[in-house]
Order: C-alpha cells, then sequence, then structure tokens
C-alpha cells in the first residue's frame, strides 16, 4: 500500500501493530529495538509508555521486505507529506 502527498499517518497500538505485521509482541519490541523499524518514521514515542506505529507503513514494511528500494520510496512518500516538508506560501494573504 502506497502513502500518498494526501494521505496523513494513522498511528496505531502494538497490540494492533502485531495483527499488522503478524507478529508477536516480543518480536515487535525487537523490530523496533534492533532498528528494523525507524523510530519517527514506523513508530513514535509519546512518552515513556505510549509508543504508537505507523500503521500504512507497517504494512508497506511487511509486504516490500525483499524490495528495500520500494520501501524506502513509501518511507519518502511520507516524509514529502508532512506538513513540515510542505512549500510556504510567499506573499501577503488576500483580503
Amino acid at each position: 500500500m502506497k502513502v500518498t502527498e494526501t494521505q496523513t499517518a494513522v498511528w496505531c497500538n502494538k497490540h494492533e501493530a502485531t495483527r499488522i505485521l503478524g507478529v508477536s509482541l516480543s518480536t515487535l519490541k525487537n523490530l523496533r529495538l534492533n532498528s528494523q523499524l525507524i523510530e519517527g518514521i514506523h513508530w513514535v514515542r509519546f512518552s515513556s509508555r505510549c509508543v504508537r506505529y505507523n500503521a500504512e507503513l507497517l504494512k508497506n514494511w511487511a509486504a516490500t521486505q525483499s524490495d528495500s528500494v520500494q520501501h524506502d520510496q513509501a518511507i519518502a512518500q511520507y516524509l514529502n507529506s508532512l506538513p513540515s516538508n510542505q512549500q510556504k506560501t510567499r506573499g501577503r494573504k488576500a483580503g
């Protein structure tokens, strides 16, 4: 599944992430701790006890494990879709 420019990230908890990937909680944690899932891309830490996973990128990661180039393209599309990476409009507001 591709992440489009207009699509915002859907964050899920560890239980939903294990269902998406078809792995156990301990495997999910190992994927995160061994940097196979990248912080800030595949997952974010909202607090010391609250980790959330990017559902769309997890689906893409699972589907493209044998093709890292394709997954890297999905990551690039996701990063480009972030508001912080959007072009700023210059000039005055109309009105």
